[in-house]
């Protein structure tokens, strides 16, 4: 807690401050819970409503301590479950996770040098009765991505991947399978992700050229809108029940600038505490909470953190410690979830070479 701090004026002009409001100091900033399964080497990408986690943790691959790979995984609580492989793929991406323990993502496998392979990437989803199965991908499609999912676990967002674009797509519940749905004016996506609200009603990414919300004003009928500003100015990355998007922009200098765009506001670009010049703005929940990771000059101190924003005000996620470097998603509980990493030394300068004997 911040101390109150009451400021005394002298007796001969006491009387001047009867009735004055006692001067106080700034509210103390809310806390949050950072929900991480493992203490190090964990990339988590998504949380649902109830706090469990999907996303990958660095393991020594086949009992090797000097190989690592990306352990996809769903955590609940004390409990770890492993996400399989589909059936001929050799990589897992979870992307998402409902409030019933729906996961999403893709499925990778590799491919011959200048060879096609049709849904060499997959959109799948797995549940723990049913397991793994693969979405497939809207004809004439030849890949498909799936990028998030609703709290009720009955839409999937996601991006299917035809010759030379990208266009927006989800996926419903049909009879006891899945059934890909066209977004209406979702052609030519020029982002890799379409964000989907934890209430199924709103997607946004980019659409030739400009930063795009998606609201579901009926069932199945989609009302698209351009949001207001110039070309490229948001990579929306997620997106609240109430319409509010956030993301981040390049800037010409090569920075990076995490934006916010709410409905009736426009946009906003935070500014990254002293010292800072990346940041990106990740996750955003229904309170209007964003999170994200700022970043100082490339190869030099400061080095990435994870942060929060809240009423107008940014600060670093103290939260989850220094190794908390990128904060990549928040619930509505107020819990939150990243990456966790082990900082390497950095030296502003290269550091002097030991002295030869001679």
């Amino acid at each position: 807690m911040i101390p109150i701090r009451i400021a005394v004026a002298p007796a001969v002009a006491a009387w001047a401050f009867v009735g004055a409001a006692v001067a106080q100091g700034p509210p103390a900033a809310k806390k949050y819970a950072v929900v991480a399964p493992m203490a190090e080497g964990l990339n988590a990408v998504a949380i649902n409503g109830k706090g469990d986690v999907v996303g990958f943790h660095w393991e020594p691959e086949n009992g090797d301590p000097n190989i690592l790979y990306e352990a996809p995984f769903l955590s609940r609580g004390a409990e770890i479950v492993r996400l399989p492989l589909l059936k001929t793929y050799t990589a897992t991406f979870p992307a998402g996770v409902s409030d019933d323990g729906v996961v999403v993502g893709r499925a990778s496998k590799p491919a011959p040098p200048q060879a096609y392979v049709y849904l060499r990437n997959q959109a799948f989803v797995w549940t723990a009765d049913e397991g793994i199965r693969g979405l497939g991908a809207p004809e004439p499609d030849g890949a498909s991505f799936a990028t998030g999912v609703s709290r009720d676990g009955r839409r999937i967002a996601g991006i299917g991947v035809g010759d030379y674009r990208l266009r927006a797509v989800v996926w419903e519940p049909d009879g006891d399978g899945w059934k890909a749905v066209i977004v209406p004016d979702g052609d030519q996506l020029g982002s890799n992700v379409l964000a989907i609200s934890p209430d199924g009603k709103r997607l946004a990414a980019v659409r030739k050229g400009k930063p795009t919300l998606w609201t579901e004003a009926a069932p199945g009928e989609w009302k698209s809108e351009s949001l207001d500003g110039p070309e490229n100015y948001i990579v929306p990355r997620a997106v609240n029940d109430a319409g509010r998007v956030v993301g981040f922009r390049n800037e010409g200098d090569g920075a990076y600038k995490a934006v916010v765009w709410t409905p009736g506001r426009g946009v906003e670009v935070l500014s990254p505490p002293p010292g800072f010049v990346h940041a990106q703005a990740t996750a955003v929940n229904n309170a209007g909470v964003v999170v994200g990771q700022v970043d100082g000059p490339h190869g030099q101190l400061p080095g990435p953190r994870a942060f929060v924003y809240e009423d107008g005000r940014l600060r670093i996620l103290d939260e989850g410690g220094p190794d908390f470097i990128w904060a990549t998603a928040v619930n509505d509980a107020g819990q939150v979830t990243g990456v966790l990493e082990k900082e390497e030394e950095i030296h502003a300068e290269p550091p002097a070479e030991p002295e030869k004997k001679p």
